[in-house]
């Protein structure tokens, strides 16, 4: 089973290099900005007497949200960067191998 139009399967390792420039450029800033959310003044720093009695279940549960919250930023920061670089190798090695096929 091959590809449906005859055409030999190729891969572009400019375009595939751009998708690491996407990721830099696209995902991570907005990550950074959702980090930079969460530490604004009234976010971060909210403790269980800034809730009114009514409120003591959410007392407990916003500052272990936020921690979760803030690690889960980190998280998706490194992942963000991991993948950009790793895609950036790979369009590397698509170009070498490319290079090296038509020797």
């Amino acid at each position: 089973m091959g590809d449906p139009g005859g055409q030999p399967k190729q891969a572009d390792p400019q375009r595939i290099k751009q998708h690491a420039g996407d990721i830099r450029s696209d995902v991570i800033p907005l990550v950074k900005k959702a980090g930079d959310t969460l530490t604004k003044d009234g976010n971060y720093n909210l403790e269980g007497g800034d809730f009114s009695i009514t409120c003591t279940s959410m007392a407990l549960a916003y500052p272990i949200a936020i921690q979760f919250a803030f690690e889960d930023v980190k998280m998706l920061m490194t992942t963000a960067k991991d993948y950009a670089e790793k895609i950036e190798r790979a369009a590397g090695i698509y170009r070498q191998s490319d290079l090296q096929s038509k020797i």
